[in-house]
């Protein structure tokens, strides 16, 4: 897997077994992923097909009559929109309320709109990091991963959910512990790639991701402010955020994932909850 190589590596430790893993920084993983993008540029495609389709569909929220709002991340000074699946930040967004007390063909063609683009956005993530990572992923992961994907993007359908916090320190605390629930949650989507199952899925990402924690909440602030920040390009930003900044997150992803699976990339359902015996069967 391209992205084991990258300068000032070091050999730890993974899941507490002597099975010597390649930790990258936060930079390292960004050269590997890119260079990995520019080698194989295929990775690129089935998020630069979705770009257009977000672009697409921020235009037809703009001009039919159902009510959308411009995405509350493009009202931000700065914003880290951060998704645990790769996907661009849209600019315009249609809340579950605009739906209410259509008549059915209206309510047909906004839900139709809004189910797209997770559907879109799920599948070509899968695509990217099964490509990624050189494994084969069925049916049955495909849909575990298009499933998870369209429940992380449910908040935005529902107006999202917004704190104010006026107590500066709460607010750190606060933030610190979303940023280590979501480093937590990294190689979630690389999990349910290789055929793991929810529940196997979370336990495992929780604990893969041990160790790599800095590197991981780097690459999380960096790719979150990336998507934010061509998000808010005008016209664009939705094409840009989706096209440019998603292949980057999903090869990271990988990156990072393969760095913890030297032995082996793709990990059976039935061998994934011990490392004990992922660690026999590489021998």
């Amino acid at each position: 897997m391209p992205g084991n190589e990258a300068d000032g590596s070091e050999t730890v430790s993974s899941l507490g077994h002597p099975s010597p893993t390649t930790r990258l920084s936060t930079l390292g993983v960004f050269k590997s992923a890119l260079g990995c993008i520019r080698r194989d540029p295929v990775l690129a495609v089935p998020f630069v097909v979705v770009g257009m389709l977000v672009a697409f569909v921020d235009w037809l929220r703009q001009h039919d009559s159902i009510p959308a709002v411009a995405a509350d991340a493009l009202g931000q000074s700065v914003s880290v929109t951060y998704s645990v699946f790769p996907q661009g930040t849209t600019r315009t967004v249609r809340h579950v309320g605009a739906l209410i007390d259509l008549e059915t063909r209206y309510l047909r063609w906004a839900v139709g709109l809004e189910v797209l683009v997770p559907l879109a956005v799920g599948i070509a993530g899968w695509m990217t990091i099964t490509r990624v990572l050189d494994t084969h992923s069925g049916p049955r992961a495909l849909s575990r991963y298009i499933a998870l994907a369209a429940i992380v993007s449910m908040p935005e359908l529902l107006g999202g959910f917004s704190v104010d916090i006026p107590d500066f320190l709460i607010g750190l605390m606060l933030l610190a512990v979303g940023l280590f629930v979501l480093t937590r949650l990294f190689l979630l989507p690389a999990l349910l790639v290789t055929g793991s199952d929810f529940v196997t899925a979370l336990r495992q990402s929780y604990h893969r991701s041990q160790g790599q924690g800095i590197t991981i909440a780097g690459l999380i602030i960096s790719i979150g402010l990336a998507y934010w920040g061509l998000a808010t390009v005008p016209v664009a930003g939705g094409f840009l955020s989706t096209a440019v900044v998603a292949p980057i997150h999903a090869v990271a992803i990988g990156t990072v994932f393969s760095t913890g699976s030297r032995e082996t990339v793709s990990i059976p359902d039935d061998h994934i909850e011990s490392g004990d015996t992922r660690s026999d069967e590489s021998q």
